[in-house]
């Protein structure tokens, strides 16, 4: 019996579930710096898909750091740095003050151009 594995990861469907979760979590906590466990991202962001939480997570990261909010600086990106602590399970990130202040007065986000 041969099964051919055809799932293709949707990394920016979910960078953007993830920026979303991100701007949710800096409405509530308007801090620079963040740590969240990659288990509880994994249920909430990604609905249980395991790739994303884990080989893929770098790929959606590598997406979601490329959103922006307009600041008095011009267009700044979210995420300022990210550092993923695999043996830990944790997901540290580092987001650009001017963008949260951006977030908090009410700024959508500028997406990442796709061509």
């Amino acid at each position: 019996m041969n099964m051919e594995y055809t799932h293709q990861p949707d990394y920016f469907f979910f960078a953007h579930r993830l920026v979303l979760f991100l701007e949710d979590h800096l409405r509530k906590h308007p801090h620079t710096e963040a740590e969240f466990n990659l288990q509880s991202i994994h249920h909430q962001v990604f609905g249980h898909d395991r790739a994303s939480s884990s080989i893929n997570l770098e790929g959606i990261l590598n997406i979601a750091d490329e959103y922006q909010f307009q600041t008095q600086m011009g267009a700044l990106p979210l995420i300022q740095s990210y550092m993923i602590h695999f043996d830990n399970h944790v997901l540290k990130v580092q987001f650009h003050p001017a963008s949260i202040q951006s977030l908090v007065a009410g700024q959508s986000s500028i997406y990442p151009k796709v061509a």
